[in-house]
């Protein structure tokens, strides 16, 4: 411990000399000033989020007063804001509806950019979670990844198939000259010189960690929690950040920046030791108070849905054709899952602490915690969150592939049906990196919805009671 303890140090001081030579100290100002040296846009995005995080909490105490607690307050939020826009565009016309879109556009672009680093503090937790299962055997472990990929490959094709038989014929998906607004990171301001805003600011983290690092090294007994709470923050959002600017995007289709995030912070929390609160769980941790902002997040992806309407919303034929898929495949995911791992004569048959996390498998992660807790404590948020992160890593790895191969239809509107429905968030970045903006903008609004089906599926009378009784089965 004493030895990889003063390897940590040494490499920070590295970090730190190599980061004060090259002038990287100038850069921390860059985190909360624009390139005219104002702090308005930062502070403008920063209050944004704070309004749309209140919002939803606003959401949550109606939903626990009026006794529609079941409804996940993310859920709602979301889709109160993407409704509210679309009314004003109704009432007032869509230039009013747009304004009003932009006013949010900071705090969504904050939110959004951040979401892997919010949905981080489980996937880091992991291990604690499968240390808690029963021993399984090897056969058990390996049913489960075949009936991951399975489960991935029968979701894909029927999205894709049922997107191909309801699509209008000759549609083709959004017209070419739109541009998916999930690829739009956030910019703060570009900043001076040539560092741009996401190279300030992954500098500017490394400054950050490093000096933690060493602090908590040096610092006396009393204040390591302190400083051990500091290198926990600067190690998720370094990297988050570095994996994401520094892998190429083929290997960051099948190794996400959330695993090396959550691997890293997992790393260096035990690294830290018992001196520092923990990580996640007791409400005060740094992981507690980075997975507090994911239902924001969740929420401003109302505002996103709103942005690519005229992509799968406007047009009847297109709207309809996502209707039915969403609904269905979501119908068809938890049904087929379901048997799948508890029905006595599945050949992928598997433990109920394994199979209940994959029912939500193919939504993305923020709805499928909360599609964890509607189905009760044996469904660890932790396992499905795994879960959605191999399945999404899948998808971006084989979805192009299956769709030419089987569905034989890889147009923008079924190929971003396809990938929505089947690898959320994870196959909409590999479209981005694919440079297929249209099927990315109509992914990234599919995912919204499938999670909606998903959601209110898992809520509906009889429906989780019936899942557990299939996965307590003998």
């Amino acid at each position: 411990m004493m030895q990889s303890s003063s390897v940590v140090t040494a490499t920070a001081v590295a970090v730190l000399a190599n980061g004060l030579r090259r002038g990287d100290a100038a850069l921390l100002q860059r985190l909360v000033l624009d390139s005219a040296g104002s702090p308005i846009g930062a502070l403008r995005a920063v209050a944004v989020a704070f309004a749309i995080r209140g919002y939803e909490k606003a959401v949550a105490a109606v939903l626990r007063k009026t006794g529609l607690q079941r409804m996940p307050s993310t859920l709602a939020a979301m889709l109160s804001l993407f409704g509210a826009l679309r009314a004003i565009r109704v009432v007032s016309g869509k230039e009013a509806a747009d304004r009003a879109a932009r006013l949010f556009a900071p705090g969504v672009q904050l939110l959004g950019r951040w979401m892997g680093l919010f949905l981080a503090p489980p996937l880091a937790a992991l291990d604690g979670s499968l240390s808690a299962l029963p021993s399984y055997s090897s056969g058990v472990w390996m049913r489960t990844a075949g009936l991951m990929l399975s489960g991935w490959a029968a979701t894909c094709t029927f999205a894709g198939t049922v997107a191909k038989r309801t699509k209008v014929a000759g549609t083709s998906g959004a017209p070419k000259s739109v541009q998916a607004v999930v690829a739009s990171p956030i910019r703060l301001g570009a900043g001076s010189g040539e560092v741009d805003q996401t190279e300030a600011t992954l500098r500017s983290w490394m400054l950050i960690t490093a000096a933690g690092f060493l602090g908590h090294a040096i610092v006396p007994l009393a204040y390591q929690g302190w400083t051990g709470r500091l290198c926990q923050l600067g190690t998720a959002v370094t990297s988050f950040q570095l994996a994401d600017k520094r892998l190429p995007p083929a290997v960051k289709s099948s190794l996400h920046p959330l695993v090396v995030c959550a691997v890293m912070t997992n790393l260096a929390s035990r690294g830290l030791g018992s001196v520092v609160p923990p990580w996640l769980g007791t409400g005060r941790g740094v992981g507690d108070v980075l997975f507090q902002w994911l239902p924001a997040a969740v929420s401003g992806l109302g505002v996103r849905m709103y942005e690519t309407t005229d992509k799968w919303y406007d047009d009847a034929g297109n709207l309809r054709c996502v209707a039915i898929t969403s609904c269905a495949t979501a119908a068809f995911s938890v049904i087929c899952t379901t048997i799948a791992a508890s029905h006595p004569s599945s050949p992928l048959k598997i433990p109920a602490p394994l199979g209940l996390p994959l029912t939500n498998r193919s939504v993305m992660s923020a709805l499928g915690i909360e599609g964890s807790l509607a189905i009760g404590p044996e469904c660890d948020p932790k396992l499905a969150v795994a879960s959605i992160l191999i399945t999404g890593c899948i998808g971006a790895s084989f979805g192009n592939s299956l769709l030419q191969s089987v569905v034989a239809d890889t147009s923008p509107l079924v190929r971003g049906l396809a990938m929505g429905c089947s690898a959320h968030s994870i196959g909409t970045a590999a479209l981005i990196a694919d440079n297929d903006p249209e099927s990315a903008a109509i992914s990234s609004a599919t995912m919204c919805i499938m999670g909606t089906a998903h959601t209110l599926l898992l809520n509906l009378p009889g429906v989780v009671p019936m899942i557990r009784a299939m996965a307590f089965s003998t």
